[in-house]
Parts: structure tokens; C-alpha cells; sequence
């Protein structure tokens, strides 16, 4: 088997020679993209407040600094705004059927929103941003609007029939993801606290009150709230 050429240094061809990947300094920035931004910004925004989420923390949980997420964003306000409309974009308009009533498009698009927030808790918190309302939420609510233009409403009666409409349904379905443990049996403590009769009133609604099941509250609501659209008619 011939030999194996070298060069006349004894050092191997060039094409034997491998690179080791660079590494990063130590203390140096990572490296970050548009995508890891919003991504982590969503991720914060789902347990915090709009008011508390601060650039600076979000550089920290990206191990980075400042001035890597400004070249991407030009402000903070930029950034909630683009997280907004990233979250409302994602949202999934329920497709009208044939035949279906203003009562039927308006339970299909409760129940959209309702899985959409329940993997998107974050809409809670960027549907207003530095008391604006986000551009992609008008294109989650615009349904709403449009069914019940289609139905007869039109000037006062329209704007404020959808604007309850659609508050009532984000702020209990808000509420109902994070208060349903208040239904559990171990909610139900310190009755000592209260008189007689409110204990015994509250001790005959326990067993029933730990027996609803998410179905059964939502299904309530929602009914709740297509009745109160009926005033407007």
C-alpha cells in the first residue's frame, strides 16, 4: 500500500487539517435572533404584567445584554407590539357554517378564543399596550363585529353590544383559568369565620360547587352572554 504524501515540513495536506469550532469568551454576549425575542417575550409576558416586563430582564433571561435586543426592536413599545400581533395572528377564526345563526357564530368564535387563550395566555396581557389597543386584536374581534352587523345592529347598539360582548367574555375567561381551583374542596375553609347561617349556607352549595366541571361553567357563560346580547334586538 504506497505511503501517504507529506509535505516536506512533515506536516499533514491541507485537506487533513480541521478547524475546532470557535468559542464563545467567556463573559461575551450570546448570540440572539428576532424569533428568541418574541419567543422569551411571550414566555415572560404569560406571567407577568405588561407594566413589570422590563427590557433589562429580558436580556437576563436571554443572557445577553440591552443592546442586542434594540438592534432588533427599536423600543420596548415596538416589542410588546410585535409580541401582540404575533399572538393575535396565531388566533384561528371559527369558519361560518351554512344556516348558522348570529347565536351559533358567536358560541363558535366564545369556544375559539377560549382554546386560544388556553395556549396563548399571554393575549391576556398584550391586548392593550401602553393604553392602545394592539392592531392584532381588532382582527380577533372583528367576527364579533361582523356577525352582529350581519344580524340587523348597526351604530350605538352594534359598538356597544360588541364591545360588552367581547370584555365580558376575556375577563371570565380570564378569571376562570386561574380561580377554577376555587371550586376545589379544600377552598372551602374557614367557615368558622363565618355566622351560623352563612356556614350552612355555603357547607349546602360545597358538594355541588366542587362537582362543576369546566364544561359546565363555560357552557353557562356563554349562554349568559349570548342572552345579553338579545337586550340590543
Amino acid at each position: 500500500m504506497p505511503a501517504k504524501k507529506t509535505s516536506a515540513s512533515g506536516a499533514k495536506p491541507k485537506s487533513a487539517v480541521t478547524k475546532a469550532p470557535a468559542k464563545r469568551k467567556p463573559g461575551r454576549p450570546a448570540r440572539i435572533t428576532r424569533e428568541a425575542i418574541i419567543e422569551k417575550t411571550m414566555e415572560m409576558l404569560a406571567t407577568c404584567d405588561v407594566d413589570d416586563f422590563m427590557i433589562k430582564s429580558l436580556a437576563d433571561e436571554l443572557k445577553t445584554v440591552s443592546m442586542a435586543i434594540y438592534n432588533y426592536f427599536s423600543s420596548r413599545e415596538e416589542l410588546l407590539e410585535v409580541v401582540a400581533d404575533e399572538v393575535c395572528l396565531l388566533f384561528k377564526q371559527p369558519k361560518a357554517k351554512p344556516g348558522d345563526t348570529w347565536r351559533d357564530r358567536l358560541l363558535a368564535w366564545l369556544w375559539a378564543f377560549k382554546k386560544h387563550a388556553d395556549r396563548y395566555p399571554v393575549i391576556h396581557n398584550v391586548i392593550n399596550i401602553e393604553g392602545h389597543t394592539a392592531a392584532g386584536w381588532f382582527r380577533v374581534t372583528a367576527p364579533v363585529t361582523q356577525t352582529l352587523y350581519d344580524a340587523g345592529l348597526r351604530d350605538k347598539k352594534l359598538a356597544l353590544a360588541s364591545y360588552l360582548f367581547v370584555c365580558n367574555a376575556v375577563s371570565m375567561i380570564g378569571i376562570e383559568s386561574t380561580s377554577a381551583v376555587l371550586r376545589k374542596p379544600a377552598a372551602f375553609t374557614h367557615f368558622e369565620r363565618l355566622d351560623l347561617e352563612e356556614q350552612q349556607l355555603m357547607m349546602s352549595i360545597r358538594p355541588h360547587m366542587a362537582g362543576l366541571t369546566e364544561k359546565d361553567v363555560y357552557n353557562a357563560f356563554f349562554e349568559q352572554l349570548l342572552r345579553g346580547v338579545e337586550i340590543f334586538f
